[in-house]
């Protein structure tokens, strides 16, 4: 089968994700890995793997634009956030991502944690009570500093998803 993983990376824990699931995926599969910016179009191939970075609790801006493009392909999503998978925004993000596959020919999707770029920490520091209130503002600061990279264990269960996810309607 022949295989699109498209990823947008702000800080580079994405692409980590997107380069460990095609060392798993390109022994099996005819793959092409590309950053959404130079992103080919999907019509060649079977199925496309979109994995971007999370912002407000969902895809970026860009990838969820690309998303949109996508028509009759067999689709799965990975995603890297600044908080854990079983922590309330993650399972609030796994929930916004399983929405963004209603309706399509779904192949999953599969979130690691990623570490927070130390820019958006300071813009965080920099917000008033009015825009967001102080309790969630603290909130937010120290789950950000606590973020972590994937470990390669995360990165590589991420990669054997999408494989047994494909494997199985190859």
């Amino acid at each position: 089968m022949k295989g699109l993983i498209i990823y947008s990376s702000k800080t580079g824990n994405t692409k980590r994700m997107a380069e460990k699931i095609y060392e798993v995926l390109k022994d099996e599969h005819q793959m092409t890995i590309k950053d959404i910016r130079y992103a080919p179009e999907v019509e060649k191939f079977d199925f496309v793997l979109l994995g971007a970075w999370i912002d407000r609790g969902s895809l970026e801006t860009k990838a969820l634009k690309f998303l949109k493009t996508i028509k009759n392909k067999k689709i799965g999503l990975f995603a890297t956030l600044g908080a854990m998978s079983d922590s309330e925004h993650g399972r609030k993000v796994i929930k916004n991502l399983e929405n963004l596959l209603i309706d399509r020919d779904s192949l999953g999707q599969h979130i690691c944690p990623g570490l927070v770029d130390p820019k958006m920490i300071e813009k965080l520091r920099g917000i008033t009570g009015v825009v967001v209130p102080k309790k969630i503002k603290e909130k937010m600061i120290e789950t950000s500093l606590k973020s972590r990279e994937a470990s390669e264990e995360e990165l590589e269960a991420a990669a054997r998803y999408f494989a047994d996810r494909i494997n199985n309607i190859a």
